[in-house]
């Protein structure tokens, strides 16, 4: 026996070196499909990551959206009522657009909620956009209309005002 392993020592060296061969190329090739797998694994769950993240991104920019549209119509029927309620305490005013009256006015119309909707129009955009900021410019210009000025004699403020008509 001893002299069979000695002739054909290499034949078996080379057998088992082949076996050897084939053995690690299986292995190599089962460890890369388990690897694949895990990889396809992961971007399966990236993949439905992605879809939730964008689903509730939408959720969320539909809800913001929802809540600016419910917002600016609050936010002019408030201006439309206090436009409408100074018309009634005020339905002629003096030719003086200086008078107290005037001011108070002036200053009756309020522009709540004004500065998150001009933030939400700049972040959605939309066809409203364009007519809420000259609304605002138009508030802002009517109510500021007045400018303080020290009377020299007595040291006291008064308001002065410029002279706009509004009402009909």
């Amino acid at each position: 026996m001893y002299e069979f392993i000695d002739h054909w020592q290499t034949l078996m060296a080379g057998v088992l070196a082949l076996i050897a061969g084939a053995g690690t190329v299986w292995a190599t090739i089962k460890s890369a499909n388990c690897e694949i797998a895990v990889a396809q694994a992961q971007t399966k769950v990236a993949q439905r990551q992605t879809t939730v993240t964008r689903e509730i991104e939408g959720r969320r920019l539909s809800r913001e959206g929802y809540a600016s549209y419910a917002m600016l119509e609050a936010a002019t029927g408030t201006v439309i009522e206090d436009v409408e309620a100074t018309r009634k305490l005020w339905p002629s005013l003096p030719t003086d657009h200086h008078s107290p009256r005037a001011y108070a006015a002036r200053q009756r119309v309020k522009r709540a909620g004004f500065a998150e909707l001009r933030g939400a129009f700049l972040r959605f955009g939309g066809p409203l956009t364009e007519p809420f900021l000259r609304l605002d410019e138009e508030i802002d210009d009517y109510s500021s209309q007045w400018i303080t000025r020290v009377n020299p004699i007595s040291r006291a403020s008064q308001n002065i005002g410029v002279s706009v008509d509004v009402y009909p």
